[in-house]
């Protein structure tokens, strides 16, 4: 039972990180290169015979803000969670959020998912517009 729950285990994983892949519409190539190592490599990974390395989920976590808990367990926050924490936040970390939320839902309708310093252009443009709209900008701590 122990080789074949791990390798079933390793399957799923492997189809975990096929789908952030392929939702973020890159080839293996493209993927490759953002973990850092050689498409052979990844594609052992994708195809379930080896398992993803730390480093590998750690660039993961940094370049395309996905969870290592998402992809080893298929652990996701609940939404719930999520909502509690929004409204634990100041009034300008709210707006902002919404502001990320309206690029992201407009990007999503050409299929677009930004990357992470795509992400961070994106940020300066709507603190740009908080600027001009003299709204308070969000809290710069966390």
């Amino acid at each position: 039972m122990g080789k074949e729950h791990n390798l079933e285990n390793r399957k799923r994983q492997a189809a975990r990180i096929r789908q952030i892949r392929e939702n973020n519409k890159l080839t293996q190539e493209e993927f490759a290169e953002i973990l850092d190592i050689s498409v052979s490599a990844y594609k052992k990974v994708e195809s379930g015979e080896n398992q993803i390395s730390l480093p590998c989920l750690k660039r993961l976590h940094d370049e395309m803000q996905v969870s290592s808990d998402f992809v080893l367990y298929d652990r996701k926050h609940e939404a719930e969670e999520i909502w509690a924490d929004i409204l634990n936040c100041s009034e300008g970390d709210k707006l902002f959020l919404f502001a990320r939320l309206m690029t992201y839902f407009a990007g999503a309708k050409a299929a677009v998912y930004p990357q992470k310093d795509e992400q961070a252009r994106y940020d300066k443009e709507i603190l740009q517009v908080f600027k001009n709209m003299r709204l308070t900008e969000p809290d710069k701590t966390n």
